[in-house]
């Protein structure tokens, strides 16, 4: 039986590939069969991510600082260039996720999360929609959150730059349709094992309520990695504008 899930052929864009949902994502869509590009502020940990993979050679460092948003779609052509194909998928995978509460926010407080968060997904899916960068039936895949519908304290700008980008979404699959473009997003809870949930412990009794009340658990970088896979194949080839919520039951 053929793999449903196989990349095979596939050309993957992985913002946020030196950790976390990203460096999950990248072994897995080696194991598919996947091209992937590996992209990060920190060229040692991509590294790190590429020595995971069992094809290592065939795949393509790229660091990049996704702050300096205006030079993103030339970047990417630039890329593609070098690897000799359009691509196939993208998965942006990088962010932040720092918390403040509101009578602390400043402009730069924001700035340091909409940039990376959503400025950057603009920018993204200006790259992706040049016939230079991207192929026709690509795949993108945004990592929103389930902040955007479930809010919490010290969430407040976290959550706007994930509402904006399902927003965003919505309008970029009917620009991108002509070229049978599929644009989704996944939005997680917090994830087992990552330093972004270590971190988020530390706002002290109200996450570990929080993370009791997933009655399935945590889910893994892995199982976000899956789902990611799955949207990035030709198995959802019909799914486009769709927010995939993976939060362990928090919202049942």
């Amino acid at each position: 039986m053929d793999n449903p899930l196989d990349l095979t052929g596939k050309l993957v864009l992985v913002t946020g590939a030196s950790s976390g949902i990203g460096r999950a994502a990248s072994i897995l869509f080696d194991q598919l069969g996947a091209r992937v590009i590996l992209s990060g502020r920190r060229k040692e940990a991509l590294d790190e991510t590429r020595q995971m993979m069992g094809s290592s050679s065939s795949h393509i460092i790229a660091p990049f600082d996704l702050s300096d948003i205006d030079a993103i779609p030339a970047w990417m052509k630039a890329v593609c260039s070098g690897a000799g194909a359009t691509l196939d998928g993208l998965v942006h995978s990088a962010g932040v996720g720092s918390t403040a509460p509101l009578r602390v926010i400043s402009r730069r407080h924001i700035d340091e999360i909409m940039v990376p968060n959503l400025y950057a997904a603009f920018a993204l899916m200006r790259g992706m929609s040049s016939k230079f960068v991207s192929s026709e039936w690509a795949s993108v895949v945004m990592l929103s959150s389930i902040a955007s519908i479930f809010g919490n304290p010290g969430l407040v700008v976290y959550s706007a730059s994930k509402g904006a980008l399902n927003a965003m979404i919505l309008s970029a699959t009917k620009e991108l349709a002509a070229r049978r473009i599929r644009v989704n997003a996944l939005s997680p809870t917090y994830i087992s094992g990552t330093n972004m949930t270590e971190r988020g412990r530390n706002l002290g009794e109200t996450v570990d309520t929080l993370i009791s009340q997933h009655f399935l658990g945590l889910p893994s970088a892995l199982d976000i990695a899956t789902a990611a896979a799955f949207l990035l194949s030709n198995a959802a080839r019909a799914i486009t504008g769709a927010n995939l919520v993976i939060d362990g039951g928090l919202l049942c």
